[in-house]
Order: C-alpha cells, then sequence, then structure tokens
C-alpha cells in the first residue's frame, strides 16, 4: 500500500503536467493584464497556508500512504507559484508607474 505502482506514477505526472500548464497560462496572464495585485496576493498566500496545512496534517497522520501527499505537495507548489508570481509582477509594476 506504501509504494508507488507504475499508474500512480503516470496519473501524479499527468496531474503535475495539468499543474504547469495553468500555472504557465496564470502567470502569462499577469504579466499582460491589470489586475489588483494585492488582493491577488492576499487570496495566493491564502490558498498557499491552506495548501501548506492540508500538505502537514497529511503528512503527521497518513498511514504509510504517499499517493495523497504527493498530490498535496504538488498543490502547495502550484499555490505558492501563483502568490510568489502575483509578488514579483505588483513589485515590477509599481516600479514601472
Amino acid at each position: 500500500m506504501g509504494s508507488f505502482q507504475r499508474e500512480d506514477l503516470i496519473g501524479s505526472l499527468i496531474f503535475f503536467l495539468i499543474l504547469v500548464i495553468l500555472a504557465w497560462i496564470n502567470l502569462r496572464k499577469l504579466r499582460t493584464g491589470t489586475y489588483d495585485y494585492k488582493a491577488l496576493r492576499k487570496r495566493g498566500l491564502m490558498w498557499t497556508e491552506i495548501a501548506v496545512v492540508l500538505f502537514l496534517m497529511q503528512f503527521i497522520l497518513r498511514k504509510g500512504d504517499n499517493r495523497f501527499l504527493l498530490v498535496l505537495g504538488m498543490f502547495v507548489l502550484f499555490a505558492a507559484s501563483q502568490w510568489l508570481g502575483a509578488i514579483y509582477y505588483d513589485r515590477k509594476n509599481n516600479g514601472e508607474r
């Protein structure tokens, strides 16, 4: 139960690719659009914190099954990338004004 099967790794890779594509699309839109970056930063931080708490709860309370931990870890990276992207473009656009 604790080891990854081939199907688990293939599913995780597909989920990872979907998250990478979504992050790339969202960050590209952040670069060209006019957004309220303060709200995006707050929302991004909130989702990153939620994802980290869920990840840590799963890490502490798991019973030998690491598959869901892997998915939550990928979601933490996705949420953090959106949050850091909002911070980056907010600072970049404030410097240009």
